[in-house]
């Protein structure tokens, strides 16, 4: 920025006796004034968009350098001399740093700095910013608060569903239990394999493995039919042997009646045709006969067959062959059990039974035959549809595992497939508002479509609990129709 000649200082200042002081170049003003280095234009001529549409489509604000100055808001208007001139842009009533105030830059930093910040308005691009931040943060605790007030409305009026259905039911299936709570002998690899999900088994139980389990049974069983088969000679002896002693003495006794008749003594009278007075009754008949051998309902609930697949881990059958991997190990263990009838010749073997590998499952199956009996929330159509997630039993029913014994809950599904729980805190809705959509549910914590990476959320939980449906009581008033279902909590 040139200045004239009276506003030039000079080098040294003079001391006493020498060149007069600088001061004195003020009595005269030069030969030439002070030029604007740039062209000022009014104000209302300094067009200004809002550039957050433009940034938000490309990522960024193109930069470039400014030619031209605003006669309001631009650099410090100047004297004839040059010099700054004192009015109310050189003193702001805003507190701040002075270079952030473009009265007191130059012209470099107003063509690279100031300007450009003016041109682009990033003061107010920055307050819309913080107003729409503000708004997103309010609207996010919003939705944190409704959806955790949502859940808990559905997780107490299951659980109230569900007390009402336990007390007029005959019998519930408790919690499944792993076994080494019992005992700290059942913490065994072989031990755990009803809690295993199909993916784990079928590494485990091959093809192979499976049928040398049921050859193993067989084998056992017939070891059983052969011990059962002498048990049964031996009885038969032991009554034989009996009827031989009886008709034995018999005959002593009729030869002794015989001397004694020749010898002219008298016979002891026999009251053969004796008889009392019994009550006839099948109790009565049922205590004079004698005992039969226990026959066991089944004969692999015995020691012999502890250890084998079909014989303790029917549920990690059904996990392995969904639909009918307990109806195929039952029916197994049923022929296994005929065929230790004692008799000769021996019984059959046990035919291994046809397997569906490809049946449908029961959570299908029950999904199209019945209907889910469940209570609704106070909770307004508005409000709902202005939270995350539900946890109500018609999003869990299509995660639910059915219930196929009457006093047994169900195997628990695969940890793939079962159901995450989300977190919904403000700062994770913000990261990721694509999952507000009133019913988000998943089971893979992979990215969801239109959401940003899974690095700046926090990863959802699995859950240590998965839903199970279960019949209804028969005798409960509420219910949906004789095949009404209900769901319930078990444990893994």
């Amino acid at each position: 920025m040139s200045m004239d000649d009276g506003a030039r200082r000079v080098d040294n200042v003079g001391l006493s006796g020498g060149e007069g002081s600088p001061a004195h170049g003020m009595n005269s003003l030069g030969g030439s004034s002070f030029h604007e280095p740039m062209d000022r234009h009014t104000a209302e001529t300094h067009l200004i968009s809002d550039k957050r549409s433009e940034r938000h489509a490309q990522g960024l604000v193109p930069w470039s350098t400014e030619q031209h100055v605003p006669d309001v808001g631009g650099l410090g208007w100047r004297t004839k001399t040059g010099h700054m001139l004192k009015n109310q842009s050189f003193y702001p009533q805003v507190t701040g740093n002075t270079w952030n105030n473009p009265t007191f830059a130059g012209v470099n930093t107003w063509k690279e700095f100031h300007g450009p910040r003016m041109r682009a308005d990033a003061e107010m691009m920055e307050r819309l910013d913080q107003f729409d931040g503000d708004r997103e943060e309010w609207e996010a605790k919003k939705c944190f608060v409704n959806t955790t007030r949502v859940q808990t409305l559905d997780r107490f009026y299951n659980r109230k569903h569900e007390r009402s259905q336990q007390e007029t039911s005959s019998s519930w299936a408790p919690h499944i239990r792993a076994k080494r709570e019992v005992h700290s002998s059942h913490e065994t690899f072989d031990s755990t394999f009803g809690e295993k999900p199909s993916k784990e088994l079928k590494k485990v139980f091959t093809e192979t493995v499976l049928k040398g389990d049921r050859e193993a049974i067989r084998n056992i069983a017939s070891r059983m039919q052969n011990e059962e088969t002498w048990k049964q000679v031996y009885k038969q002896m032991e009554q034989e042997r009996r009827s031989d002693l009886r008709a034995d003495l018999q005959q002593r006794q009729a030869h002794t009646d015989r001397l004694m008749l020749l010898s002219g003594q008298p016979l002891r009278p026999h009251h053969a045709t004796r008889s009392t007075e019994v009550i006839d009754s099948e109790r009565t008949h049922e205590l004079a006969g004698h005992r039969e051998l226990h026959k066991p309902i089944d004969v692999t609930v015995l020691s012999d067959f502890r250890g084998l697949i079909h014989a303790d881990n029917p549920h990690a059958m059904e996990a392995l062959f969904p639909g009918s991997g307990y109806e195929h190990s039952m029916e197994f263990r049923a022929r296994a059990t005929a065929s230790c009838e004692p008799g000769w010749p021996a019984p059959a073997r046990a035919e291994t039974p046809p397997i569906a590998k490809k049946a449908q499952s029961r959570e299908l199956q029950v999904r199209k035959e019945v209907s889910l009996s469940h209570l609704s929330v106070p909770a307004s159509a508005y409000r709902l549809e202005a939270i995350g997630g539900r946890s109500h039993d018609e999003a869990l029913v299509n995660h639910s595992m059915s219930q196929f014994l009457p006093t047994v809950a169900a195997p628990p599904p695969d940890q793939s497939a079962s159901l995450l729980n989300e977190e919904w805190s403000p700062s994770a809705t913000m990261r990721d508002r694509a999952r507000v959509t009133g019913s988000f549910a998943r089971t893979s914590t992979s990215s969801v479509a239109g959401s940003p990476s899974n690095e700046s959320r926090p990863p959802p939980r699995r859950s240590m609990v998965y839903p199970m449906v279960a019949p209804t009581s028969p005798s409960a008033a509420l219910r949906v129709a004789n095949n009404g279902f209900l769901r319930a909590q078990a444990m893994h």
